[in-house]
C-alpha cells in the first residue's frame, strides 16, 4: 500500500524532494493512516510535514476530545499542530455543505500563512466512489462524473486516492495506528452516510468491487469530458461577441449550431464564472438554460444571480442583480477604469475646475437634457440586455453624458468613448 501511496504523492500529486505538506487530520482512521504514510514518506522525501486539525464545534464536548486526541499524537509524534475552530452550530443551513466548504478554507488558510506547500486529506478510492454516486444522484454532468481530483487549486492533494477504505483499515490493524470514531459517520440522515451504509453495500451485492467500477467510469468521463472541454474553448472563441464580466454575449447562430454536449458545458462555464462557484451548477438549471437557447423559454434566472436569455440575435448571460453594478466618483477629465465591466472610459468634456463627477451604470428612468437615456442607446445600437451596464456621466444632480464607443461617431450624445480592455 505505501508503494501505491509513493506513486500517487510524486505523481499526480506532484509532491517533490524537500517539499512541505500540511495533513488534515480530523483523528479518524483515514487521517490517521495518512498521517503515518506521510510520515514514512518524509523520511525518503526529506518532506517538512505538520498537522492542520478542523473543530467545527458541531458536537460539543466530543469535538473538543477529538481535537484534544489529534494534538496528543502531534505530541508523542514530535509533530506542528494547528488547531482551526469553526464554531458552527448544529442548525447551521445546509450543515453538511457549509461544514465542508468551512473546513476548506480554514485548511487553505493556515497552510497560507504557514508557508506549507502542498494540504494533503485522506480522501481514499472509497470516498471517490460516493462522491460519484451523490453527484449522480444529485445530477450532474460529466465534469461531476470525473470525481474528486488529485490535486486542486491552492495545493490541496489527495495522495489516498488510489486506496481502498480496506486497505486502510488493515495497514492500521497491522501498524497499531489508534483513532478516534465519529458517530455522526454512522448518521444515514446525512447524504453521504446514506450512500457508505445502505447504497453501496447493495450494489456490492451485485459486483463485490463495485467502488472500483464507479472509479472506473469517472476516469472514462474524465477523458471524455478533456474532448468537451476542447470543443468548448473552440465554440467559445468562435461564437464570443463580447465579455464584459456582468454580461457575457455570444452568436445566437453559432451556438445553436454546436452539439448539446458542448453547449451545455458553455452554459455552465460562463454560469460558473459569474458567480464564482468552481464546482458548477445542477443539471436542471442547465437545461432550463438550454431551453432558452432552443426557443422554450424567453429568459431564466440561475440562483437569483444570473439571467440567461436571447436578446435578437445574441445569446445573453447577464447578473440579474438590481444595479447599479458601479460608481466611481473623480475630479475632472480623463481615464477612469472600471473593472466590474473591464473597461476604461475616457472623459473629455471640459468641466468647471473641482467639479466632481460621478460614472455609474445606467438605471431605467435616466434621462439627459430632457431625452430618455435608453432612447439614446437605442440610437447608438446597444441592444436591450447591455443598456443596464452602460456607463454614464454625473455631474451634480445631472446626467451629462453617456458613453459612446469609438465607432459611434454620429451618436447624438457622444462625450465619453470606452475603451475597451478585452472581447
Amino acid at each position: 500500500m505505501f508503494d501505491a501511496f509513493m506513486r500517487t504523492l510524486t505523481g499526480p500529486c506532484s509532491v517533490r524532494q524537500g517539499d512541505s505538506v500540511l495533513v488534515c487530520v480530523s483523528g479518524g482512521l483515514d487521517s490517521m493512516v495518512l498521517l503515518h504514510l506521510m510520515l514514512r514518506a518524509s523520511c525518503l522525501l526529506d518532506l517538512r510535514v505538520g498537522v492542520v486539525h478542523v473543530d467545527h464545534g458541531i458536537r460539543n464536548d466530543a469535538s473538543k476530545a477529538d481535537a484534544q486526541f489529534v494534538l496528543d499524537a502531534c505530541r508523542d509524534l514530535a509533530i506542528e499542530a494547528h488547531l482551526c475552530e469553526l464554531s458552527m452550530g448544529p442548525s447551521t443551513p445546509n450543515l453538511e455543505e457549509e461544514a465542508r466548504r468551512r473546513r476548506y478554507h480554514a485548511v487553505m488558510e493556515c497552510a497560507r500563512r504557514r508557508g506549507y506547500l502542498h494540504a494533503a486529506t485522506g480522501h481514499t478510492l472509497d470516498d471517490q466512489a460516493e462522491t460519484i454516486l451523490y453527484r449522480i444522484i444529485r445530477g450532474t454532468g460529466i465534469r461531476g462524473l470525473a470525481g474528486i481530483a488529485y490535486a486542486g487549486p491552492g495545493g490541496l492533494i489527495r495522495p489516498m486516492l488510489d486506496i481502498t477504505r480496506a486497505q486502510v483499515t488493515a495497514f492500521a490493524v497491522k501498524e497499531g495506528i489508534t483513532h478516534v470514531e465519529d458517530t455522526s459517520n454512522h448518521d444515514v440522515r446525512l447524504s453521504r452516510n446514506l450512500i457508505r451504509h445502505r447504497v453501496l453495500p447493495v450494489m456490492e451485492r451485485i459486483n463485490p468491487r463495485a467502488a472500483q467500477a464507479v472509479v472506473r467510469f469517472a476516469e472514462i468521463a474524465r477523458e471524455e469530458g478533456a474532448l468537451l472541454e476542447d470543443m468548448t474553448r473552440v465554440l467559445k472563441k468562435k461564437a464570443l461577441l463580447f465579455d464584459w464580466g456582468l454580461i457575457t454575449a455570444f452568436r445566437l447562430a453559432d451556438v445553436r449550431e454546436a452539439p448539446d454536449a458542448v453547449t451545455r458545458r458553455l452554459i455552465i462555464d460562463v454560469v460558473t464564472s459569474m458567480i464564482r462557484e468552481p464546482r458548477g451548477i445542477d443539471s436542471v438549471q442547465v437545461d432550463a438554460a438550454l431551453g432558452i437557447l432552443k426557443g422554450r423559454a424567453r429568459a431564466h434566472t440561475i440562483g437569483r444571480k444570473v439571467r440567461v436569455q436571447t436578446d435578437g440575435e445574441t445569446f445573453v448571460f447577464r447578473s440579474a442583480l438590481m444595479g447599479p453594478y458601479y460608481r466611481a466618483t473623480f475630479d475632472g477629465p480623463g481615464r477612469v477604469r472600471v473593472p466590474e465591466i473591464g473597461r476604461s472610459v475616457h472623459v473629455a468634456m471640459p468641466v468647471p475646475e473641482g467639479t466632481p463627477l460621478t460614472l455609474r451604470s445606467y438605471l431605467r428612468g435616466d434621462r439627459i437634457r430632457g431625452r430618455r437615456v435608453s432612447e439614446v442607446l437605442a440610437r447608438m445600437g446597444v441592444m436591450s440586455s447591455l443598456r443596464p451596464f452602460w456607463p454614464v456621466l454625473i455631474s451634480g444632480n445631472e446626467i451629462v453624458a453617456v458613453a459612446a464607443r469609438p465607432e459611434d461617431a454620429d451618436a447624438p450624445v457622444r462625450v465619453m468613448m470606452t475603451g475597451e480592455d478585452h472581447g
